[in-house]
């Protein structure tokens, strides 16, 4: 094929070379046209950078293990603290989500007694109180909401969140 590829005489491709490991130079001028064919046979590269990555390659295998073992012991450590990230989060908004039930339900106790009140300086009083509560219940809402960016994971949370509801300080 080299020979064809470099354009030799017809004659000249069909003959078979008993070395088959030569490699096509070029075509000299010799004035019939013949093919200069050289045997190129690389040593071996023994240089010191060439020995270590054979020594490398040579054990292969003890180092596969040892990149399995820490790819194990990598993936355990996220586990874990991404199951202890859960565990916080998880305590935190369920503390939020019952601080906001029990004031829905000093809420429901403060409007049924307003009800019962219909005129006077107590029923003023506790109208302001309703109108209090009702306040009080948003922002902690809001504060539950705030707290839900979580979800993403305590790296991509806005580490205020972290700090004001989680009471987590993260370092830079």
């Amino acid at each position: 094929m080299c020979l064809i590829k470099c354009g030799t005489s017809v004659g000249d491709t069909w003959e078979v070379e008993e070395n088959t490991s030569t490699i096509c130079t070029g075509v000299s001028l010799s004035g019939n046209a013949e093919l200069d064919v050289a045997n190129h046979q690389e040593p071996l590269d023994t240089k010191p950078g060439s020995l270590r990555i054979l020594s490398i390659s040579s054990d292969y295998w003890n180092e596969y293990l040892k990149l399995e073992d820490e790819i194990e012991q990598v993936l355990h450590e996220l586990k874990r603290s991404q199951e202890l990230e859960y565990k916080t989060a998880e305590e935190t908004l369920f503390s939020q989500k019952n601080y906001i039930r029990n004031l829905y339900q000093q809420l429901d106790e403060e409007r049924s007694e307003l009800s019962r009140r219909t005129s006077g300086a107590g029923a003023d009083a506790l109208l302001n109180a309703v109108l209090k509560r009702v306040d009080q219940i948003k922002q902690e809402v809001f504060k539950l909401k705030e707290m839900e960016k979580v979800a993403g994971g305590f790296g991509s949370t806005p580490k205020g969140i972290l700090k004001e509801h989680f009471h987590l300080s993260i370092e830079e």
